[in-house]
């Protein structure tokens, strides 16, 4: 075998290796009402014009950005479910990757490949899940190509401003993303008005006219005036507007907009490029006096947008690693290729061990790996629908996407991730901080109904028995945010909790279906009342039926079978000789 078909040979294998960190499941939560928006417009044959998810803002004014993503999704979505979009998924970065490979090739570095698609798979992978960024990652890296196509060519030939046109209208209408877009073909413009100017910088030649830097400048405006091909016409702005308004509330509490995480082995591979790409570019500029103003310019500005927030950083990827390549590296001299060869290796062993650490370990059988829900609790709402449809709801926000598709319309959630509940993100985090918080949001809201997610710390709290001994007993904190006298359990499982305020249900139904000892996170509890005599058992008995009934077989989260435990070992201890349990 000859030596272009093996490199040929071992660049296909890392293209293969690459797209093997696209398959992860899928765990977005926002995926629950971007399918909900697509069915809307799939029904409608239009687009949402206002909010019609959830409670609070219900009929106010949404601007659906995303709405023909979501629309591919959710027809994918019916034919072949979470599958299907995970599928599309890997199809679309696949595609990326293909297209980051060609614009490796414009600059010859086939030998590159092997290792470098891998890396840069791996680099991008935290921002690969299933979003409406994929698409704008595919269009990115076909803008970045035609770009440096276009730059690399002696005669470029004439402008495709109708292709550009279209392009950028279908770009918006998938992502706001296509901001990026503009903003690197901007960025070309400066950096050819530069390199035009620098006879007449340097005082050797008059100020020349603008020619292909124009070009890219009327690439740009055709861009941007595409961008108001949408439904909502300017409007796309006044959401990107609200996105900075809210700036440092997302970075403070959504960790794609957060600043790069040292601690986040999935973020080492940015962490690596970061610094060696721009050392590289150093280097060229002040020994080699080498610099391509386009490249120096993008890569500043994607290096400060990658290190401001961490979803930006595919974006110093894409460019910063093919600017790297196309840089004019030299062969190395004998002494040097051992040195080249050693860092390869050490490269490729540090690929082995982030996919097989951080990539292979995390595939499951099921296209999602994180359930934002219960099915257990969505059977319950649905058989309670009369009475509990209706009722102010309160749920933790990464569910209110779920909620919306599985209840709606029926029931519809407080909070979901749409940019819509931005103002309200500061109100929903920190809750676990005190009572104080939950009690204030509660009052403001007038909930009715509370889907709590338990995962809350518990509280010392010391109680005095009816013999007159005294209990430390660690009780569970949703307890005093809810207490007993205004709200009730009527559902709960491994992960959440439903809790009704009494005035809001019909007292026959609610006698029903109450667990007022049976709590989520308070059964430990029971123990010593039950056997000292101070909890009959018969209540207990009573509120584990009511538990049985409320989980069917298969429920995910159902606790059935460890609440039968549960009452098997009471039911044990209290018919041991000398128990004083109140049968």
């Amino acid at each position: 075998m000859d030596r272009d078909r093996i490199v040929n040979f071992l660049g296909w294998a890392g293209f293969a290796i690459a797209c093997s960190a696209f398959l992860m499941p899928v765990i977005n939560p926002d995926i629950y009402w971007h399918l909900s928006a697509g069915k809307y417009t799939a029904a409608h044959f239009a687009p949402p014009r206002t909010d019609f998810l959830s409670w609070p803002l219900y009929g106010a004014e949404w601007v659906d950005f995303e709405w023909l993503s979501q629309v591919c999704y959710y027809l994918l979505y019916e034919l072949g479910g979470f599958r299907a979009l995970q599928l599309f998924k890997a199809l679309l970065l696949g595609l990326t990757l293909l297209t980051f490979r060609s614009t490796l090739l414009l600059y010859g570095r086939r030998l590159a490949l092997p290792l470098l698609l891998p890396f840069f798979a791996a680099a991008i992978m935290p921002n690969c899940d299933l979003r409406p960024e994929n698409f704008t990652l595919l269009f990115f890296a076909l803008t970045l190509y035609f770009l440096e196509r276009r730059r690399l060519a002696a005669e470029p030939g004439p402008l495709p401003y109708a292709a550009a046109a279209a392009f950028f209208a279908l770009w918006t209408n998938l992502h706001a993303g296509y901001l990026y877009g503009l903003a690197l073909v901007g960025i070309y413009a400066f950096g050819e008005f530069f390199t035009e100017q620098l006879p007449w910088i340097y005082g050797q030649a008059p100020f020349a006219r603008p020619r292909r830097s124009l070009e890219y400048l009327k690439i740009f405006f055709t861009g941007l005036a595409a961008s108001l091909i949408n439904p909502y016409g300017w409007k796309v702005y006044a959401v990107i507007a609200n996105h900075q308004q809210y700036i440092a509330t997302l970075q403070a509490h959504i960790q794609e907009w957060s600043t790069f995480d040292l601690t986040n082995a999935y973020q080492w591979p940015y962490v690596l490029a970061l610094p060696a790409v721009l050392i590289s570019f150093a280097w060229f500029t002040l020994r080699r006096r080498y610099a391509v103003y386009h490249h120096f310019s993008a890569l500043l500005f994607f290096a400060w947008a990658s290190a401001s927030h961490a979803r930006h950083i595919p974006f110093f990827i894409l460019t910063g690693l093919a600017y790297a390549l196309a840089l004019p590296w030299e062969a190395p001299s004998p002494a040097a290729r051992r040195r080249v060869l050693a860092g390869a290796a050490g490269l490729a062993c540090l690929l082995f061990w982030f996919y097989y650490s951080l990539v292979w370990t995390q595939y499951s059988a099921s296209p999602k790996a994180v359930i934002w829900g219960s099915d257990g609790l969505a059977a319950f709402l649905r058989a309670n629908k009369p009475q509990l449809a209706g009722l102010r709801l309160y749920n933790h926000w990464g569910w209110g996407g779920w909620l919306g598709w599985e209840l709606a319309p029926d029931y519809r959630p407080f909070i979901d991730g749409r940019y819509l509940f931005h103002d309200k993100i500061s109100e929903v985090t920190g809750l676990n901080e005190g009572e104080e918080r939950w009690r204030a949001l509660i009052a403001k809201y007038k909930f009715d109904l509370m889907l709590i997610r338990l995962q809350e710390l518990k509280v010392p709290v010391k109680q005095r028995l009816g013999a007159g001994k005294e209990r430390v007993y660690w009780r569970p904190a949703y307890l005093f945010y809810l207490p007993r006298s205004e709200w009730a359990v009527v559902y709960w499982d491994n992960v959440t909790a439903a809790l009704v305020r009494r005035s809001a249900a019909p007292a026959a139904w609610l006698k029903e279906r109450e667990m007022r000892y049976l709590r989520p996170g308070d059964t430990v509890n029971l123990v010593e009342p039950v056997l000292t005599g101070e909890l009959r058992l018969a209540e207990l008995r009573r509120e584990a039926a009511i538990y049985q009934r409320n989980h069917l077989p298969g429920h995910e989260h159902s606790l059935n079978a460890q609440v039968a435990a549960f009452m098997a070992s009471l039911e044990e201890f209290c018919a041991r000789k000398g128990a004083q349990c109140a049968k």
